[in-house]
């Protein structure tokens, strides 16, 4: 029974976890906003949990309602009947045969795996065609230079731009516009910010973020990670920026960043170009939170993955053994 109740607690804590507790990341955000990098590990972490329990619930459910004799027709059924009833983490009898064929909701996992994977592969297919444009811009009139001692592109645009492509070629971009705006300490804040970028790998945590989650951005909870991380990445951005210089040159970069050039000066958004610019963030450069501001939080996000990493392993761990012994191949 012990099981069978880990279960339904799976179910519902899955339920209202995407429905309700996308507050919670946002209340969280003070305590989350002092380490960023932390912060993005853990949402992640916290998100693949969820995700992970999600697909334990039409195993579980297999179970509960159809049991193992309709899981596959005829003598292939009968072959894996000793080895599905063993995989069977609910109790002897508390099946509810309603006619469902069970094969389906085992299914449920490879199901979704297959969804996402077509959205990673739709958004890939969009990102490239992004970026190509992108690069049309940047081959007319760019340039290699040095800035800050660090390799950059140079492009003779008027509004003052800093943004980092993934891509090798291009690295750090910067407009001739911004080199014209910005005093020297201030070109070297945003030219270790952009670098932040690179060197910690954050256009492939946003393309693996956005690309996969697509189909589930109307679940409350998905939606609400998937906006924080991007701000939690340039939070971790801006500080090797400021470790570089200091928080009032990197503050007062982005002010100047932000008041001359807009959103006229985006030219792509994304994990395409990830851009220095941004106001929004001087508050936190400048007074972050302090105390035990979003603890509270915080400990309500590690409960929710606690409970549903152990009742997701408690359910599919069997299933898992089952195929390595070879049943259900």
């Amino acid at each position: 029974m012990t099981v069978l109740v880990a279960s339904v607690l799976m179910t519902v804590t899955i339920i209202a976890s995407g429905l309700a507790a996308g507050p919670l990341v946002q209340n969280a955000a003070p305590a989350l906003m002092r380490r960023p990098r932390l912060a993005v590990a853990g949402l992640l972490t916290t998100l693949g949990i969820w995700l992970l329990g999600l697909t334990a619930i039409g195993p579980m459910l297999a179970w509960g309602l159809s049991g193992p004799s309709d899981m596959m027709p005829g003598n292939t059924a009968m072959m894996c009947q000793r080895c599905l009833a063993a995989a069977n983490p609910l109790p002897a009898g508390m099946e509810i045969n309603i006619g469902i064929p069970m094969v389906f909701l085992v299914a449920m996992p490879l199901l979704l795996a297959t969804v996402l994977a077509v959205s990673g592969y739709q958004y890939w297919r969009k990102h490239r065609a992004e970026r190509a444009k992108l690069e049309h811009v940047l081959n007319m009139g760019a340039r290699s230079g040095h800035v800050a001692g660090v390799e950059v592109t140079i492009v003779p645009w008027s509004k003052p731009s800093a943004f980092a492509m993934s891509k090798r070629r291009w690295g750090i971009v910067l407009s001739t516009g911004l080199l014209q705006t910005l005093t020297a300490d201030e070109m070297s804040a945003v030219v270790a910010h952009e670098a932040a970028h690179l060197h910690q790998l954050h256009h492939l945590v946003l393309g693996i973020l956005h690309g996969l989650i697509r189909p589930l951005r109307w679940i409350p909870f998905v939606a609400t990670i998937e906006a924080a991380i991007p701000h939690y990445l340039e939070m971790a951005a801006d500080n090797a920026g400021r470790a570089a210089t200091s928080t009032p040159v990197l503050a007062s970069a982005l002010l100047k960043i932000g008041e001359k050039s807009g959103q006229a000066a985006r030219p792509a958004c994304g994990s395409v170009a990830l851009h220095a610019a941004g106001t929004d963030r001087i508050r936190h450069l400048i007074a972050p939170p302090a105390g035990v501001q979003g603890i509270a939080p915080v400990s309500g996000m590690l409960g929710i993955a606690a409970v549903l990493l152990t009742t997701s392993v408690l359910v599919q761990l069997p299933y898992f053994k089952a195929v390595l012994d070879g049943c259900l191949l």
